[in-house]
């Protein structure tokens, strides 16, 4: 089966300094699908930011989302992406423990469509 990955990253985690190396620990991984950070409104990002430009220069979809949706539309696109894009790793940048419960809904989802799923998580820099 072919690995493919998606990264999933909290800003409120992991700013500039880890994305090109969360990056590269997905593509070790298996083949990068898609990489995306959720971003709370209110924070002044918009494209033409250092944040923006940076993303857009390592192929990092910016979402920028309510504060309190964030962990609900990370979730949502995990989901997307695993049925959607057939993604069989999800990698998840963020607050350890943080997305305990998605994990283990993709893996119970996995194992009741006999499909595996294995989930990175990607801790905070200072971790």
């Amino acid at each position: 089966m072919a690995k493919r990955c998606t990264l999933l990253m909290d800003s409120d985690v992991h700013g500039p300094a880890s994305w090109p190396v969360a990056l590269e620990v997905v593509r070790n991984e298996g083949t990068l699908v898609a990489s995306s950070i959720f971003i709370a409104e209110g924070t002044g990002f918009t494209s033409d930011t250092d944040w923006g430009k940076r993303l857009n220069e390592l192929g990092i979809e910016p979402k920028v989302v309510p504060a309190k949706e964030a962990s609900i539309e990370l979730c949502a696109e995990a989901l997307r992406l695993v049925t959607e894009e057939d993604v069989n790793i999800v990698c998840l940048a963020v607050k350890e423990d943080d997305f305990a419960y998605l994990s283990q809904k993709l893996r119970t989802a996995g194992e009741a469509t006999g499909k595996k799923f294995s989930i990175m998580e990607i801790g905070s820099p200072s971790a």
